[in-house]
C-alpha cells in the first residue's frame, strides 16, 4: 500500500511536467460544443495510470481523444476504469493499437474519426522466453477489465475468443472498431476535424 501511495504521489508531482521519455503526451483543448477534451497520445507507460488520474482530477475533461501504438497494459486498464467510472467519452483521432484500444472501449460513448484504425490483440508477455505471445497474467487482467466495464458475459466470451484467435501469433491484430460495431456498442463514426479547427480550439 505504501508503495502505491508513493507511486501516486510521484505521478501527481509529474503530472504538470513534460515527460516525453517517461509518459504519454497530454494536451487539452475545448471542442466546438464547449467540452473540455484531453488528448492522450503516444505510447502508454507504467506511470500513465497515475498521471492520468491526476490530470482528470485537475481538469475534469469530458472527452478523451486517443492515438498511439500501445504500451503498458496495467496503466491502460487503470485509465479505462477511470474513464468508465466517470462516464467520459472516448474518441480515436489517429491509429489506436493495443493499450490505446483497451482505453477506447471504456468510453460511455465511443467515437472514431473516419478512416481511423482501432486494432487490438490478446495481451502478450513483454519479457522473457514467451515475449510477444499471449500470457496467463495478461489474459486474466484483460478478463477482469472487461468485467469492470460491465460488459455482458456473452460479450466477454466473444471478445476473448476473438482475441485469443488473433493473439496466438505475435503482433497479429484484429479490427476492434468492426468488432465493437458487431456487438452493438455505442460507437459513432465522425468526420475528422481539420487541423486548423483543432488548433483554433486548443487551450
Amino acid at each position: 500500500m505504501h508503495a502505491l501511495q508513493l507511486l501516486a504521489g510521484a505521478a501527481t508531482t509529474l503530472a504538470g511536467l513534460t515527460l516525453p521519455a517517461l509518459a504519454a503526451d497530454y494536451d487539452y483543448r475545448t471542442n466546438a460544443n464547449g467540452d473540455l477534451v484531453l488528448r492522450l497520445s503516444g505510447p502508454i507507460t507504467p506511470v500513465d495510470g497515475g498521471i492520468f488520474l491526476a490530470e482528470v482530477n485537475r481538469k475534469q475533461p469530458r472527452i478523451v481523444e486517443l492515438s498511439g501504438p500501445g504500451g503498458d497494459l496495467l496503466s491502460a486498464v487503470r485509465i479505462g476504469v477511470i474513464i468508465h467510472e466517470r462516464y467520459m467519452w472516448t474518441r480515436a483521432v489517429g491509429e489506436c493499437r493495443s493499450a490505446c484500444a483497451y482505453i477506447w472501449i471504456a468510453g460511455l460513448h465511443m467515437q472514431a474519426d473516419e478512416g481511423v484504425k482501432i486494432l487490438n490483440h490478446l495481451p502478450v508477455a513483454r519479457y522473457g522466453a514467451g515475449q510477444g505471445m499471449p500470457d496467463t497474467e495478461g489474459t486474466a487482467l484483460f478478463g477482469w477489465y472487461l468485467g469492470r466495464l460491465e460488459l455482458s458475459v456473452e460479450m466477454m466470451e466473444a471478445f476473448l475468443e476473438k482475441a485469443t484467435a488473433a493473439g496466438t501469433v505475435a503482433n497479429q491484430y484484429f479490427d476492434m472498431l468492426a468488432f465493437a460495431e458487431y456487438w452493438n456498442a455505442p460507437v459513432e463514426i465522425v468526420p475528422a476535424e481539420p487541423e486548423s479547427v483543432r488548433a483554433a480550439l486548443t487551450e
